[in-house]
């Protein structure tokens, strides 16, 4: 998130997304990364989400509030995080939502820095990555990775919302679409 406020409690977090054919190498292998269970609320934009340290040795429980206005760019969203004890995650965690898996390793390269998402369950054969900034400019310019097939930032299938709403099967088809759509411009 940038540290730019967006009224009162929310920041504005701007951050590009890319869609990546492998995982580098060794990455696997870092136990600095999160395992990362999300919990989607129908109809509202609301996440409850747990992080639990790779290592074991930490958790983090979180309400946030994620959404885009009509304004803002498909790089930009508006969100807020209210950071929770892990009895509040308990209670809220009781309502009914659609769970969602992943594990988020960190990543650096010379001048930036990405957050690679490797993605569980029924979206397994996933893997995203995640760049935040603190604006736009200069994104586009990067020398990204030989693993980094396209940026999918505009894309609205590959936001969690939206990967929480698609059956299995939407979501393999979509996928599969996407994979095919860029080997056909490389």
């Amino acid at each position: 998130m940038t540290s730019q406020r967006i009224g009162k409690y929310a920041c504005l977090e701007v951050e590009h997304r890319y869609l990546l054919n492998k995982t580098p190498d060794d990455l696997l292998d870092n136990p600095r990364g999160w395992l990362i269970t999300d919990r989607y609320f129908p109809h509202t934009r609301l996440r409850l989400r747990h992080m639990k340290s790779l290592a074991g040795d930490t958790d983090i429980y979180k309400l946030t509030q994620k959404y885009r206005s009509e304004t803002q760019n498909a790089y930009e969203a508006t969100i807020t995080n209210v950071y929770l004890t892990e009895a509040e995650y308990d209670l809220l965690q009781a309502l009914e939502g659609k769970v969602l898996r992943k594990k988020r390793y960190p990543y650096t390269l010379p001048g930036y820095s990405l957050s690679i998402d490797v993605f569980e369950d029924r979206h397994q054969g996933l893997i995203l990555a995640e760049m935040e900034l603190e604006e736009k400019a200069g994104v586009d310019e990067l020398a990204l990775p030989s693993f980094v097939l396209k940026d999918v930032t505009e894309d609205p299938f590959f936001t969690g919302g939206s990967l929480m709403t698609m059956t299995d099967e939407e979501f393999r088809q979509g996928l599969s679409q996407r994979l095919r759509d860029h080997e056909h411009l490389s």
